[in-house]
């Protein structure tokens, strides 16, 4: 359109799009602290010109193009990967360090000094063998050191508990944000199938799959429109709906409620049908060879404790926390083999010939204890040789007391030889001593402890750079966004003037021409 009135829609083309990108630039700067959101951006371009014979192409104006979300997709993915290794350090760090405050070395109150208090008991024992005070004194230094021993692994045991009831949580969350995740999905289906940009719900969409980062390791797909599947671990959680075309129709087949069952091949591929029920008659009669159709692939539903042991999930708070589970099970077993060599090694020398008391009793770090015997009669601990040795015969103590630089096979107690002449264990294999045994578990606890603190340092150093490269793409700077409002005004106000020239212009031509 030429004349007065084509330059006047010119002017007009041009508020609108400075007042839409006005807009857009207020709705930057007021979600400038708004977690998850992207700058957007009004894309403009000349509009479509029109040709004036014997002149050639006039321009129309401009026009808006599309208001575009300005991200950088690949690092959103990467931020996503490192999340989820940041999460599984953070869990197991909080883990392994609960467990260093449950062994607490090196102290006055842990099992290194009850150990060293008890051996003490023993050589005094064996320096005054018929004082019942001195046996008390050993029953209650040895109960106090299997009660820490025991201790130990119950505070432990009850960390694992604590760390099942964390893992139950975590899935509650991720059940949660995957219902918000699918109705998401649909929201910017139904936007952007009308041919419009979703972009703040998109932002919703991307928060959403970077909270399930931090929670589990996921692989995220996008269909045409926009809607994330998530593949958790392996296993389908979310399926985007995906639009193919309809190849060819296999089979229909009436149902009693007058619908139709239609056996379908989409994509092209002949070799899978997709079943479609309870389609009605009008359905039917569109549905032809060449047409879009929707389906959605089968889902898994909704996670469970056990399909997340199916996932095999080796990151995010998830990976983290079944990990951690394998580090308590291993101290665990650790402070049980601990605790099998030391009833092994008291026992074989304190139960004469298998013929009297054991020492300690129990199986394994849980329920290990001092012979309930012996706290009821302390006359019943062996100081002497045999039982017919004489008064102040403390040798069998002596022996016992020895144990505390006796090495012997922790790990495997049949490697291990017992002279009852001498009263000594031997072992011809790997072997260490009593403290150098638990000492090899607590230095276990703070390597693990030091590693974890190191991996999640750099790791949070990792993810650190990647949001402020992010943040440099995405993230809204008031200092630009305030020039661009003060360059959207400045247009705005220009094309009011040319409004107002053209306003003037055609009142000469109207209201002047000819007077």
């Amino acid at each position: 359109m030429s004349g007065l009135f084509g330059s006047f829609n010119v002017a007009v083309k041009g508020l609108n799009a400075n007042q839409t990108a006005l807009h857009t630039t207020g709705h930057n700067i007021a979600n400038a602290n708004t977690p998850g959101f992207n700058r957007q951006r009004v894309e403009l371009k000349a509009d479509v010109p029109y040709t004036l014979s014997g002149v050639g192409q006039l321009g129309t104006g401009v026009r808006i193009q599309s208001v575009v979300r300005v991200v950088d997709e690949f690092v959103d993915l990467q931020i996503r990967n490192e999340n989820s290794i940041l999460a599984q350090n953070q869990a197991q760090y909080d883990t392994i360090g609960q467990i260093e405050m449950v062994f607490n070395e090196p102290s006055n109150t842990g099992l290194n000094f009850a150990m060293g208090e008890m051996f003490n008991a023993w050589q005094e024992l064996s320096k005054n063998p018929e004082s019942l005070n001195a046996k008390s004194i050993v029953v209650d230094k040895s109960k106090a050191f299997a009660d820490s021993l025991n201790h130990m692994a119950s505070r432990a045991d009850q960390l694992k508990g604590d760390v099942v009831n964390n893992i139950s949580k975590n899935v509650f969350d991720v059940n949660s944000l995957v219902s918000q995740l699918k109705t998401v999905n649909d929201q910017i289906a139904n936007i952007q199938i009308k041919g419009h940009s979703a972009n703040d719900l998109m932002d919703t969409r991307d928060h959403i799959l970077e909270k399930l980062s931090g929670l589990a390791d996921i692989t995220t797909t996008y269909d045409k429109w926009g809607r994330a599947g998530v593949t958790l671990g392996g296993e389908v959680v979310t399926s985007a709906t995906n639009e193919k075309v309809l190849s060819n129709i296999s089979a229909v087949n009436k149902n009693e409620d007058g619908t139709f069952k239609v056996e379908i091949q989409v994509g092209g591929d002949f070799t899978k049908v997709q079943t479609i029920d309870g389609v009605t008659e009008e359905e039917l009669n569109n549905l032809k060879v060449g047409t879009p159709v929707f389906f959605t692939p089968p889902e898994s539903g909704e996670p469970t404790m056990a399909n997340l042991s199916d996932a095999k999930i080796s990151s995010g708070a998830i990976g983290g926390n079944v990990n951690s589970i394998r580090e308590i099970e291993d101290r665990i077993d650790d402070l049980s083999t601990f605790a099998n060599g030391v009833q092994f090694m008291f026992n074989k020398i304190h139960n004469v010939g298998d013929s009297g008391e054991d020492f300690f009793t129990g199986n394994g770090a849980l329920n290990f204890t001092v012979n309930t015997k012996l706290i009821e009669d302390e006359g019943l601990v062996k100081t002497g040789f045999a039982e017919g040795s004489p008064v102040g015969d403390g040798s069998r103590a002596l022996a016992i007391a020895n144990l505390r630089t006796t090495k012997i096979d922790f790990k495997n107690l049949g490697n291990n030889n017992y002279d009852e002449s001498s009263m000594k264990i031997s072992s011809s294999t790997t072997s260490t001593t009593m403290e150098g045994a638990y000492g090899d578990i607590v230095i276990k606890v703070g390597v693990k402890t030091e590693q974890a603190s190191n991996m999640m340092d750099n790791q949070t150093a990792v993810l650190a750079q990647l949001f402020n490269r992010r943040e440099s793409v995405s993230g809204v700077s008031i200092d630009e966004e305030v020039t661009n409002l003060l360059k959207f005004q400045r247009s705005y106000e220009a094309n009011s003037r040319v409004m107002n020239t053209i306003n003037e212009m055609l009142d000469t031509l109207i209201n002047r021409t000819g007077v």
